[in-house]
């Protein structure tokens, strides 16, 4: 089957999970990505090249120049209409190099999905939408805008089938009025030729606590992890916690905060954006995976992290209970820093009876390439029967 993606995330700008599920789908589909992006400073438009690890499928990127307009609101404004037009441009290349194609499939609302809807209405041509995004949670509310949600609920009914990462996100769509008739829950990829356990074990000394995210602090709370580690730190010094990731504003307002705490290195490291190869390493070295989210439509890293052996210290927001088993780890409830500090001390002192093996044995299937992109095939299918 003939599929075009289309997304304005993607690697190198961001949405590495949005390349995993291409991984997934390029496994069973004939598939070609059709990336909008901002613009790069040697003034390309346009460029071609294989996905990662998948020769012969196609990633087409088409760049667009952001506006640099004084006044935000119309800058937005020619940026949206710069990314459209980059959209039927890119559309109009992929076709006559890879298509006709049999389904369209819009990921991330609401830009990338305007050209799969208008090609839907003028040829009939079906397409779906996939949603990772968690501004339709009622904790980091971003679906706003009367123009917004007028349009975005005309293109989610009109889709064959919607599909997101979690019930969780699936619900709070719903609860905004994205209404369709089938909405199907595919989780997130990993690359297990990537993400697995380490042939060695980790050596003596203290216990490695990992944390990876975009330091995001409405959602990933960082503050408040820096507080229990802080507390921790007054109690046993037998540990070190690395810090991975992180966008700015956040990263520089973390590194302030923890400095403001008087945490700093070998206590608290900042490692900074880490590549996904150096990162499957820095897992492995890791004793267990620290996240003391607010809220979560799934949380990539924790899968990442069992598979590489390590267990999780977590919290019960959004998504995360629906795939988190008590044999991966502990989790407690969101923002309570005594509940997170009681969960350090006994996953310092217990980290070591959590079996590797076990732990990768336990999202391997659920989350690998072959699975993730299977569920996509079947989509695929039945929808165009």
């Amino acid at each position: 089957m003939k599929i075009l993606f289309i997304t304005r995330w993607f690697p190198p700008c961001s949405g590495i999970f949005v390349e995993r599920h291409a991984q997934a789908v390029a496994l069973y589909e004939d598939l070609t990505i059709l990336a909008i992006l901002p613009g790069p400073a040697d003034g390309r438009r346009l460029s071609v090249e294989d996905l990662a690890g998948r020769p012969g499928c196609p990633v087409i990127r088409c760049f667009y120049r952001p506006s640099s307009f004084p006044v935000a609101l119309i800058a937005r404004f020619i940026n949206l209409c710069r990314f459209f037009r980059g959209s039927f441009m890119g559309y109009r290349y992929a076709v006559r190099l890879h298509g006709p194609f049999d389904l369209l499939h819009a990921n991330i609302l609401t830009r990338s999905a305007v050209l799969p809807w208008l090609v839907n209405i003028f040829t009939g041509k079906p397409y779906i939408i996939t949603e990772h995004w968690t501004r339709y949670l009622r904790e980091n509310w971003g679906f706003s805008g009367i123009s917004r949600r007028f349009f975005t609920r005309r293109i989610v009914r009109r889709a064959v089938a919607v599909t997101t990462v979690s019930e969780f996100l699936a619900n709070a769509m719903k609860e905004c009025g994205l209404s369709n008739p089938r909405y199907v829950v595919i989780p997130n990829a990993i690359d297990r030729c990537l993400f697995s356990v380490a042939d060695t074990p980790v050596k003596e000394g203290p216990k490695k606590i990992l944390h990876v995210s975009t330091l995001h602090e409405p959602s990933k709370n960082i503050h408040g992890m820096l507080r229990a580690i802080r507390r921790l730190y007054e109690e046993r010094q037998d540990f070190e916690l690395a810090i991975a990731g992180g966008n700015e504003p956040w990263l520089a307002r973390a590194e302030k905060y923890a400095a403001s705490l008087g945490l700093s290195a070998p206590a608290v490291t900042f490692l900074g954006r880490v590549m996904p190869a150096d990162l499957a390493s820095i897992y492995r070295k890791s004793s267990f995976l620290l996240m003391f989210s607010n809220f979560e439509s799934f949380s990539v890293v924790i899968p990442e992290a069992l598979a590489c052996g390590i267990p999780v210290l977590a919290t019960s927001a959004g998504a995360i209970p629906e795939y988190f088993i008590a044999d991966e780890g502990i989790l407690v409830t969101p923002r309570n820093e005594s509940r997170l500090l009681e969960g350090l001390h006994y996953m310092l002192d217990h980290c070591s009876s959590y079996d590797p093996q076990r732990l990768e044995e336990l999202v391997s299937k659920k989350f690998s390439f072959e699975t993730v992109g299977k569920e996509f095939d079947e989509l695929y299918r039945s929808v165009q029967r």
